[in-house]
């Protein structure tokens, strides 16, 4: 419907030529708005679809049976494609051909022999618990994870925590019910980052107690969901 057929002839009077003219423009742009957010929304959903097969091809030819086992839980979960895969690419180099233009691994090309001066933003450079090599690469890994995160922000915030609705005591019988909401980040994305974080790290012959990685994955993924609920929170206060 155009805006003329919208506003009535009686409507349409007590409005002066430039105030219509305006509200004209205003509703083209917004229009014109709409239509951009679906294309971008339609190029994302071609995106996962891309990137989901790309999964589920790792999952079917993969030898890794505990692996596998964890991506298809948290596929279960409608974790975003393309955060599993930045996930599984720290132990699973093999991915980076998979992925091809996608951008999925922002940080996997890094220079690992060159760090930057703010690299190494998780390990202190005087932390002499593991080699650089690998505390660079694991860095890079969890800023790649913090921007793929942001790919999908309101998908992977929906579908990355466990919800519980506790009921909280009554001071009065009568009263009606009121509940507290839990959030609780899925146990099974803690896993998958702790089993790829061991498998890593077993590749360059260290091991790390499990308590110790599954506590550190645990502090990855709740930081790396707070940061992205405060950017999402942010660009709603923008519009």
């Amino acid at each position: 419907m155009s805006l003329e057929q919208f506003i009535s002839p009686d409507q349409g009077e007590g409005m002066s030529e430039a105030a219509f003219e305006a509200l004209r423009e205003r509703m083209a742009a917004a229009a014109a708005q709409i239509a951009a957010i679906k294309k971008e929304e339609g190029k994302q959903k071609k995106q996962e679809d891309e990137l989901l097969k790309i999964l589920l091809k790792f999952v079917k030819t993969s030898s890794k049976t505990d692996l596998v086992l964890l991506i298809s839980r948290v596929l279960e979960q409608n974790i975003p494609a393309n955060f599993i895969l930045s996930i599984i690419v720290l132990s699973n180099p093999e991915i980076h051909g998979e992925v091809g233009h996608f951008k999925v691994l922002d940080h996997a090309g890094a220079d690992e022999s060159a760090p930057q001066k703010n690299a190494l933003i998780f390990f202190s450079s005087n932390d002499d618990t593991l080699p650089l090599k690998v505390k660079i690469a694991l860095d890079n890994w969890m800023k790649n994870l913090l921007l793929q995160a942001e790919e999908n922000p309101q998908k992977l915030i929906k579908t990355a925590y466990e919800i519980e609705m506790r009921e909280l005591p009554k001071e009065w019988d009568f009263e009606d019910p009121k509940y507290e909401r839990i959030e609780r980040v899925q146990p099974v994305l803690v896993q998958i980052i702790t089993s790829v974080m061991r498998e890593f790290l077993e590749q360059n012959n260290i091991n790390e107690p499990f308590e110790k990685l599954y506590d550190f994955a645990k502090f990855i993924i709740t930081g790396i969901l707070n940061k992205t609920k405060e950017n999402l929170d942010g660009r709603k206060l923008l519009h």
